[in-house]
C-alpha cells in the first residue's frame, strides 16, 4: 500500500505570496531593475503631471512596477515604500470615485509585508485593505481571514485553518451565488480560493477524505462563477485558472494519481502562453518545485536532480528556500541509496526549518502590529509637522523649547523624588534592622540573667536547702527522744518539699529563658514579613520549631535575619510569586532555614537573574562565615533556598 502524501505547506505558501504579488489590476511594462525602481517611479510622476497618463494609468503602471521589483526579491522598508507611493496616495485620496485605487495602495504595503513574512506588519495592512473595501460596499472582503489562514498555514496550524473556515463556510457556501448575481467583488472571490487552498491541505493531513472533495467541489463553484462573470479582468483570469490548477493538483496527490498531476502541471505551463500579456514570471518558481514534488513521487531520480538544481539556482526568497533545497537533495540521496549523506542533508533542513519556525513563532506571537501602525502613522505625522514647520517655524521653536523646559523639569523632579523615596527606604531598611537587632539583644540579656538566675537558684538555694536536709536527716537517726525525733522528721520532709520547689523553679527560669527567645525571634521574622510582604499579596507560612534555636548565638540569629531579609527582598523584586514559606528547624545537629516560593524562578530573564545573583552572593557569604552551606533550587514553578549550618559551630562564634 503506498504512502499518503500531503502537499507541502510551503508549496501553498509559495503560491498564494506569488499570487497575491499581482492581485491589483495591472498591465506588464518591461522589466526593471531593482536599482532603477526609483527612477522609474520619477518618470511615472513625470508623466502624469505632463498630461501624458491619466490617473488610472497611473495606477495601473505603478503597481505593476511596484510587484516587478517584489518579484525580484526587493523588499522595501516601510518609509522607502511611503515615499515611492507619495504621489500615488495623493490622487486615490483626491476623489471619491478612485475608491478601488485605495484598496491597491494598501495592498501594495500587503504584498510588501506578507513576501517577506512579516506577519504583524501584513495583518494590520489586511485590516486596512478590508477597511477601504468596506467604504465602497464590499462588507466581507475576507482579507483577514485570508492572511490568518497563510500565518496559520505557516505555524502548521491546520486545526485554527478549519476553525476559521468553519466560522465563515456559510458565506463561503453562498459566495458562487452572489457571484453569479454581481452582488460581491471579483476579487472576494479570488479571496475565498486562497482561503479554500489551505483548508484543502489541513483536510487533506486529517485524511479527511470527504471533506477534501466537498472543499474542491466548493472551489470549483466560486472558480465557475468567477469565469461566468462579464467583469472578469485578465489578471483575475490568470489567478482563477492557477488557483484551481493548485487546487486540482492538491487532489491529485491525495489520491495518489501522479500522471494527472503532472498533466495538470503541463497545463500550468501552458498559462505563460495563454496570458502572454500578463506578468507570469512568479510561475516558474512554484512549477519547479511542484515538478521537484512530483518526480519525488514518481521515483524519477534524473528529473528530480536537475530541478533541484534549477531551484537552487532561483533567486532566494528566504532560508525557507535553503531548507526546501536541503530536503530535496536529502530525498534525491535516499532514493538512490544514499541513506548517510540524506540523513546529514534532512538534518541541515531540519535545523533551519526550526529557526525559521522560531522567527515565526516570535513573529506571530508578538505580530509587530502596534509597531506597524505607529510607524505608518508616525510618517503621516512627520508628513504634516514638515507642512506646518515651512508656515509656522517659530512656533514650532517656541512650543519644542517649552516642551524640553517642562520636560527636563519633569524628569529632575522624578529623578529627585525616586532619590529619596530609595534613601527613605534604605534607611527605614537599616532602622528596622537595628532595632531588630536591638531587640534581639535586649531578649538575649533577658534570656542569659534567666538562665543565671536559674542556674544561681540551683546551684546556691537548692545546694544549701539540700545540705539542711542531709544534716536534718543525720541529725533525726542520732535522737533518742520520740518527740524530738518527730519533729526533726516533720522538719526533714518540708525541707524536702522546700528542694523539690527550687529545683523545679530552677530549670522552669533556664527552659523558659529558651523558649522566650524562640518565640522573640519568630516575632522578628513576622515584623520582617508583615512589613514587606502584605497580607492582600501574599500567603505566608511561617514555621520554628520549638527546640531548634536553644544553642544559637546572637551572631547566628542576626545572621538568619539578614538571610532572610535578602530572600524576601529578591521576592519582592524579581519572583512574581503568591505563597512564601519560611521554615527553620533541626536536623542531624545542623540548624536547617528554607525559604521558598511559588514564583517565576531566576531562569526566565537575564536581568533579574544578574540582580537576583547578587542577592544569592550576599546570602553565601554570611552562611560560610558560620561554616554552613546554601543550596538553591530554582525552576519555572518556583524557588528554594536552604541553609545548613552546624549548630555547635554558629554557638561557638556566638561565644
Amino acid at each position: 500500500m503506498k504512502a499518503k502524501t500531503y502537499p507541502s505547506p510551503k508549496r501553498l505558501y509559495y503560491f498564494i505570496v506569488f499570487f497575491l504579488l499581482l492581485i491589483s489590476e495591472s498591465q506588464i511594462a518591461t522589466a526593471q531593475s531593482t536599482a532603477k525602481g526609483t527612477t522609474d517611479f520619477d518618470k511615472l510622476a513625470q508623466a502624469y503631471h505632463s498630461n501624458n497618463i491619466s490617473a488610472e494609468q497611473y495606477f495601473i503602471k505603478a503597481d505593476s512596477l511596484t510587484h516587478q521589483l517584489l518579484s525580484e526579491g526587493k523588499h522595501f522598508k516601510t518609509k522607502e515604500l511611503v515615499s515611492l507611493l507619495s504621489l500615488y496616495e495623493e490622487i486615490a485620496w483626491s476623489k471619491p470615485k478612485y475608491s478601488r485605487a485605495r484598496v491597491s495602495y494598501f495592498f501594495l504595503f500587503f504584498n510588501n509585508a506578507r513576501m517577506f513574512k512579516q506577519n504583524g506588519a501584513s495583518m494590520y495592512y489586511a485590516e486596512k485593505v478590508s477597511e477601504e473595501y468596506k467604504k465602497y460596499g464590499q462588507k466581507h472582503p475576507l482579507v483577514d481571514q485570508l492572511q490568518k489562514c497563510k500565518i496559520y498555514q505557516e505555524l502548521r496550524l491546520y486545526d485554527k485553518i478549519i476553525a476559521l473556515f468553519n466560522e465563515e463556510k456559510s458565506y463561503l457556501m453562498r459566495l458562487p451565488e452572489l457571484l453569479k448575481y454581481g452582488q460581491v467583488d471579483n476579487s472576494i472571490g479570488l479571496n475565498a480560493l486562497y482561503i479554500l487552498s489551505p483548508v484543502l491541505t489541513g483536510y487533506v493531513r486529517q485524511n479527511d477524505t470527504a471533506s477534501v472533495r466537498e472543499t474542491a467541489l466548493l472551489a470549483r463553484q466560486i472558480s465557475k462563477a468567477l469565469q461566468h462573470t462579464d467583469s472578469l479582468r485578465r489578471s483575475q483570469m490568470l489567478y482563477n485558472d492557477l488557483l484551481m490548477i493548485d487546487i486540482e493538483h492538491s487532489v491529485a496527490n491525495f489520491e495518489h494519481r501522479y500522471d494527472s498531476a503532472r498533466i495538470l502541471l503541463n497545463r500550468m505551463e501552458t498559462l505563460k502562453t495563454t496570458y502572454q500579456d500578463q506578468a507570469t514570471n512568479f510561475i516558474d518558481i512554484n512549477l519547479i518545485r511542484f515538478r521537484i514534488e512530483n518526480y519525488l513521487n514518481l521515483k524519477d531520480q534524473d528529473s528530480l536532480r536537475s530541478y533541484i538544481a534549477k531551484y537552487e539556482a532561483f533567486p532566494s526568497f528566504g532560508k525557507s528556500q535553503n531548507a526546501d533545497v536541503a530536503e530535496f537533495k536529502a530525498k534525491l540521496k535516499i532514493l538512490q541509496g544514499d541513506y548517510k549523506e540524506g540523513y546529514s542533508l534532512l538534518t541541515d533542513a531540519l535545523k533551519i526549518e526550526r529557526d525559521l519556525q522560531a522567527d515565526l513563532m516570535k513573529e506571530s506571537s508578538d505580530l509587530l502590529y502596534a509597531f506597524t501602525q505607529a510607524e505608518h502613522s508616525n510618517i503621516a505625522l512627520q508628513r504634516a509637522e514638515k507642512a506646518k514647520w515651512q508656515r509656522s517655524l517659530w512656533l514650532i521653536i517656541v512650543s519644542s523649547s517649552a516642551v524640553l523646559i517642562v520636560l527636563v523639569i519633569y524628569l529632575i523632579m522624578i529623578y529627585r523624588e525616586r532619590k529619596a523615596k530609595a534613601q527613605i527606604a534604605v534607611l527605614n531598611d537599616m532602622a528596622n534592622l537595628q532595632i531588630i537587632a536591638m531587640e534581639e539583644a535586649k531578649h538575649q540579656a533577658v534570656k542569659e540573667e534567666q538562665q543565671r538566675l536559674g542556674q544561681d537558684l540551683h546551684d546556691g538555694l537548692s545546694s544549701s536547702i539540700a545540705a539542711i536536709r542531709h544534716q536534718l536527716e543525720v541529725l533525726s537517726m542520732d535522737a533518742e527522744d520520740t518527740v524530738l525525733k518527730n519533729k526533726l522528721s516533720k522538719l526533714q520532709a518540708e525541707t524536702a518539699h522546700a528542694y523539690e520547689i527550687a529545683r523545679r523553679k530552677s530549670h522552669e527560669w533556664f527552659s523558659a529563658a529558651d523558649e522566650q527567645q524562640e518565640a522573640s525571634f519568630e516575632k522578628r521574622i513576622r515584623l520582617l514579613t508583615d512589613n514587606s510582604l502584605p497580607d492582600n499579596r501574599y500567603n505566608k507560612t511561617i514555621y520554628i520549631d520549638d527546640n531548634s534555636l536553644v544553642n544559637v548565638g546572637m551572631d547566628t540569629y542576626i545572621a538568619l535575619l539578614r538571610i532572610i531579609q535578602e530572600a524576601i527582598t529578591n521576592i519582592i523584586k524579581h519572583a512574581k510569586a503568591k505563597n512564601v514559606s519560611i521554615l527553620i528547624y533541626e536536623e542531624a545537629g545542623n540548624l536547617i532555614l528554607t525559604i521558598s516560593d511559588d514564583g517565576i524562578g531566576l531562569g526566565e530573564k537575564k536581568s533579574p537573574i544578574k540582580k537576583s545573583s547578587l542577592g544569592l552572593e550576599s546570602i553565601r557569604r554570611r552562611v560560610e562565615y558560620l561554616n554552613g552551606e546554601t543550596s538553591v533550587n530554582s525552576n519555572t514553578e518556583g524557588t528554594e533556598i536552604t541553609v545548613t549550618i552546624p549548630i555547635g559551630s554558629s554557638y561557638a562564634q556566638a561565644n
